[in-house]
């Protein structure tokens, strides 16, 4: 075989191209789950049908249902008692009241002060689009860069 059509010469692809094809073949393999997805969903369903037909019917759940079902009522009734009460108490405990602190607007200059920069350089600063900040293990700015 002098001309072969498959070349099996992995190391000569660049990463790109092996992770490209990769993705396409990945692509592709979910493509092919996906079309098989509705006849899994009925034969699920057609399990769902059959069984809840044992269940229910053959083994009289149902008599299980209806003896259970004033038991979840009143379950279903204290929990939405409980809920109900508890956010009326809230409605009533913060109704009218400001709970959010007044927020005061900084000047540049306080804003320049406590991270010591200069007035100048911060003025810039938030002329900017957007700007890489971080920050020491102490606190303070280390590094300013555009981002």
């Amino acid at each position: 075989m002098r001309n072969a059509l498959i070349i099996e010469r992995p190391e000569l692809q660049s990463m790109t191209q092996r992770y490209g094809w990769k993705s396409v073949t990945f692509f592709f393999w979910m493509f092919y789950i996906y079309l098989w997805v509705p006849l899994i969903t009925l034969v699920v369903w057609l399990v769902g049908v059959k069984l809840f037909h044992i269940n229910m019917i053959e083994f009289n759940g149902y008599e299980t249902l209806v003896d259970k079902l004033g038991l979840y009522s009143a379950i279903i009734l204290i929990i939405s008692i409980i809920l109900i009460g508890w956010a009326e108490v809230n409605r009533m405990r913060f109704k009218n009241k400001l709970r959010r602190l007044d927020n005061n607007e900084l000047s540049v200059g306080e804003v320049a002060k406590k991270y010591n920069l200069e007035v100048s350089h911060l003025t810039l600063l938030r002329q900017k689009k957007s700007v890489k900040v971080d920050f020491s293990n102490k606190g303070g700015i280390s590094e300013i860069s555009e981002y």
